[in-house]
């Protein structure tokens, strides 16, 4: 908990993440009121998870600024409570991006109940995968940055995000034309998606597992 906490601090000092969705839901509502409409709102939907992306890898960033690998060595902690606490806060970020892109599904269902009335599936399928891509992110990245550290390769670190927007994008977009109407929420659907789910979360877990065995081999 306590290297959550630091991770959330890190990330809050160098740009509070309320701000940073408060701005980016402005843009992503104001965005279906624009010509393009659904098209439009979808690329900033798909913004919220490259922004919150982002939000995953800046500790990291602090971390090397500011050399808190070698003051966690310093603290009565283990290295493998340090890994811990980095994917607790991957899960709490993920779940702050859940509940935020709910509030922009209620929202705009409220605000333009006709702009997505047939297609409501996708825009929950939506809500869905941000998270679920913030987490495979962290579990490409964390085992990364643990061993050889964000300044060794800050471009290779990137590279995740800018794959999950993509991937996030195709998978919620093309649920509908692959599933039905309903997409994920089917009878053919429902298969998949508790399949995705126990994937991902065992790809997270053996992300945490290699990444405690990096980090505890790694010179501080």
């Amino acid at each position: 908990m306590r290297i959550m906490r630091l991770d959330m601090r890190s990330v809050n000092t160098r740009s509070s993440i309320l701000f940073i969705y408060l701005i980016t839901d402005l843009v992503t509502v104001a965005l279906a009121f624009s010509p393009m409409q659904k098209t439009a709102f979808l690329v900033g939907f798909g913004g919220l998870i490259g922004g919150s992306g982002a939000c995953l890898i800046t500790p990291f960033i602090a971390s090397g600024q500011r050399g808190l690998d070698a003051f966690y060595a310093l603290l009565p902690v283990r290295r493998r409570d340090v890994v811990n606490g980095h994917y607790l806060f991957a899960v709490t970020l993920g779940g702050l991006l859940l509940l935020n892109t709910w509030l922009i599904v209620i929202v705009l269902h409220w605000l333009r109940p006709t702009l997505f009335s047939a297609d409501l599936p996708i825009l929950i399928a939506f809500a869905l995968v941000g998270p679920f891509m913030l987490l495979l992110m962290s579990s490409v990245q964390y085992p990364i940055v643990m061993r050889i550290g964000y300044e060794k390769a800050p471009y290779l670190i990137f590279l995740p995000i800018v794959a999950a927007g993509l991937v996030s994008g195709y998978i919620a977009g093309s649920s509908t034309d692959l599933l039905g109407p309903r997409g994920v929420f089917s009878a053919r659907g429902y298969p998949l998606l508790g399949l995705s789910l126990a994937g991902g979360a065992a790809v997270f877990l053996v992300s945490l597992l290699v990444a405690r065995r990096l980090y505890g081999q790694r010179d501080l």
